[in-house]
């Protein structure tokens, strides 16, 4: 069976077994989930009624819990598939044709030495949807977590177990006056909800327009695909790239179909572009496909976000963080190979440029992981320029300091002599 690229309504939908059962049958499994739990399952802390009669001692919740548990039913039951539906129009349909993603408009995203990260984002929609389930499956920190944005809309929908926040005043309070609009059940819902992260294909455009130039452009990962859907709308023409997932790879191919029947199309004449895709850990790739004899000297661009260590879990055998578990290893063992399988391929002259910040990892503990892979990257490239990118800006006091001014990452470029 031909594989399609774009995930549709009924693809969603085909996802879930939505139960037919009655609202006193409903009311018996309804329950909520122990956030605690550190099996990588999802357990169940206590009965509904059980968990409000523990923590609703100085409020109505108890009093108003039949209309909660009503509500609910509507959202979940009655009105499943209306309120799975709202969810995907949202946060995973496409609204444009696939030609809008292929032609990403000119526009200054550079202030001072700032990238504005989130300038054009919508550009960014089409990779949440051709790797929807990939996407959505992924887990963040450790392989135990269960809040996964998908993981926990299965067990919600055909199991009936819900997050502890959904029952807390405010998220209890909005589901009893639901009628027949879920929007703000979903936005409860989506905090706190953990899912991967897509870099801006606008951003990854600009950061080239504004600090590369050349014909032939390398990407040790593909990022979902953003890079490749940048790319298309930048001055370069050739495309390297690989990643670990089998999906990204398959789908960075049918995307280039689609560009090239998007070009033959246009009325006006635009420049052919070239991919060439492998799934393979970038470290492996010269042992694998003999990358450094078929690429040497020939690549006058490296721009990526490279992963994060443990950050995120990938759908894949073959992720760094797997192969390489301890972080001084991964570093070695899968950073510093990419950075020298770059140098080879790259012409004298070319910049070496990838975006990333520290991070509080799963010890709690914050990272120097910008740092580390900057200087890896500096015992074999020329230190060039630094910038920043501006992936949002938050106004409220009630944000923590650290971001009232903004989520920022390093942008690090280096140059071969």
């Amino acid at each position: 069976m031909t594989k399609k690229l774009i995930f549709t309504q009924q693809d969603f939908l085909n996802l879930f077994n939505l139960p037919q059962i009655s609202f006193n049958d409903f009311c018996k499994k309804l329950s909520v989930l122990n956030g605690s739990d550190k099996s990588g399952t999802f357990v169940v802390r206590s009965d509904i009624d059980t968990f409000i009669a523990r923590v609703a001692t100085k409020d109505d919740r108890g009093i108003r819990l039949n209309t909660y548990k009503q509500q609910l039913y509507k959202l979940l039951v009655t009105d499943a598939e209306k309120t799975l539906l709202h969810w995907f129009n949202r946060y995973g349909a496409l609204n444009e044709d696939l030609s809008f993603y292929f032609a990403i408009p000119n526009t200054d995203i550079l202030f001072d030495d700032t990238f504005k990260g989130a300038t054009n984002s919508k550009y960014g929609k089409i990779c949440k949807n051709i790797n929807f389930v990939d996407f959505y499956n992924t887990k963040k920190l450790y392989t135990n977590d269960f809040e996964y944005t998908f993981g926990l809309m299965r067990v919600m929908f055909e199991d009936f177990k819900i997050r502890n926040s959904l029952a807390a005043p405010a998220f209890f309070d909005h589901i009893t006056k639901y009628t027949d609009d879920s929007s703000q059940f979903w936005l409860d819902f989506m905090i706190g909800a953990n899912r991967a992260s897509i870099f801006n294909p606008a951003t990854y455009k600009g950061i080239l327009d504004t600090v590369f130039k050349g014909d032939t452009l390398f990407a040790p990962v593909m990022g979902w695909n953003a890079y490749q859907i940048g790319f298309y709308s930048s001055s370069f023409t050739n495309f390297i790239a690989t990643d670990v997932i089998p999906n990204v790879v398959d789908n960075g191919n049918l995307l280039h179909d689609e560009y090239q029947k998007y070009i033959d199309k246009n009325v006006f004449e635009l420049p052919k572009k070239n991919i060439d895709l492998y799934l393979c850990p970038s470290e492996d790739l010269d042992k694998k496909h003999n990358f450094i004899n078929k690429y040497k000297n020939n690549v006058d661009a490296v721009l990526l976000s490279p992963p994060y260590f443990d950050l995120e879990i990938y759908p894949s055998e073959d992720q760094s963080f797997t192969n390489f578990p301890d972080y001084n290893s991964w570093l070695k063992g899968y950073w510093e190979e990419t950075v020298k399988l770059c140098v080879e391929v790259m012409k004298p002259g070319a910049k070496f440029g990838f975006v990333i910040s520290n991070y509080v990892n799963k010890d709690k503990v914050k990272t120097t992981i910008s740092e580390d892979m900057r200087d890896v990257v500096s015992k074999h490239l020329q230190f060039d320029s630094h910038y920043r990118v501006r992936w949002s800006a938050f106004s409220t006091k009630r944000q923590a300091k650290k971001t009232r001014d903004g989520n920022f990452e390093d942008l690090w470029v280096f140059v071969k002599s």
